[in-house]
């Protein structure tokens, strides 16, 4: 069946799945595997062009998990683009999501648009680092791109949500990356997960966008998670040529909420 406008490039932004090798271990008090599964089909409805995986996959970085994940959204019928989170380890994730930023950061071109995937996870932290090494290759890599909109993908949140439960776990040391990007106008958005809530801010040209977790997710502004009742979700976007960017939160149900 044809996707519809082939000017604009459809993307689903999945997060924090938290599967574990265990099918029915809980997290937070629900069933991971399940609430991802009750996700499905409303993307699948929303045939999108491309999936982005942006980290805490896994819950106990088992191979279990990342196979059957891996699986589940292969049926999707879309590439995945993948970012590690702190619950996950790189080493087994990759075998699994061969797209991201395993040694260097990931540049993937699609549409005139420049995905750049970033490993913000660092052993032993639940907070975020982007290592000096990956901040220089993200600098070179931009200055060698020709594509005219750029987004870049994390985890971590690169800046204060207004939530102290999981700012406290933010990105370290942000300033280096916020203003590269700041200086580069082709920056369309900065997109991340870890929240576990829908985020939606501007700054100067881009907009920085969290996505809430596909098994449980906190109300805004707690200082302590809460779980919200709305349930689990994902983030829509559709990327236009000129480099407008539409997007809101796609719940099982399918109703798709901007924002």
């Amino acid at each position: 069946m044809p996707r519809g406008d082939l000017t604009e490039l459809r993307v689903i932004q999945l997060s924090d799945c938290h599967v574990a090798a265990d099918r029915s271990a809980l997290y937070r008090g629900l069933q991971a595997e399940r609430n991802l599964l009750g996700l499905l089909p409303a993307i699948r409805r929303w045939r999108p062009d491309l999936l982005l995986l942006t980290g805490d996959v896994s819950e106990d970085a088992s191979a279990a998990s990342y196979g059957r994940v891996s699986a589940l959204l292969d049926s999707l019928g879309a590439p995945v683009l993948a970012v590690p989170g702190n619950h996950d380890d790189p080493a087994v994730m990759r075998r699994f999501f061969r797209r991201g930023p395993w040694d260097a950061p990931l540049f993937h071109g699609a549409r005139g648009w420049q995905f750049v995937l970033l490993d913000s996870t660092a052993s032993g932290r639940i907070d975020g680092v982007l290592s000096r090494q990956s901040l220089q290759a993200l600098k070179t890599g931009l200055q060698r791109s020709q594509s005219q909109h750029v987004l870049v993908v994390l985890h971590h949140q690169p800046v204060p949500i207004g939530s102290p439960w999981i700012d406290r776990y933010a990105l370290d040391d942000p300033e280096w990356l916020l203003g590269l990007l700041d200086r580069d106008e082709r920056v369309r958005g900065v997109l991340f997960g870890h929240v576990h809530q829908a985020i939606g801010m501007e700054r100067k040209h881009a907009l920085l966008l969290g996505s809430p977790s596909s098994v449980a997710n906190s109300l805004p502004g707690c200082e302590k998670f809460t779980l919200d009742i709305a349930g689990p979700a994902c983030r829509w976007l559709r990327l236009g040529a000129g480099g407008q960017i539409e997007t809101g939160i796609l719940h099982p149900d399918t109703t798709q909420h901007r924002g």
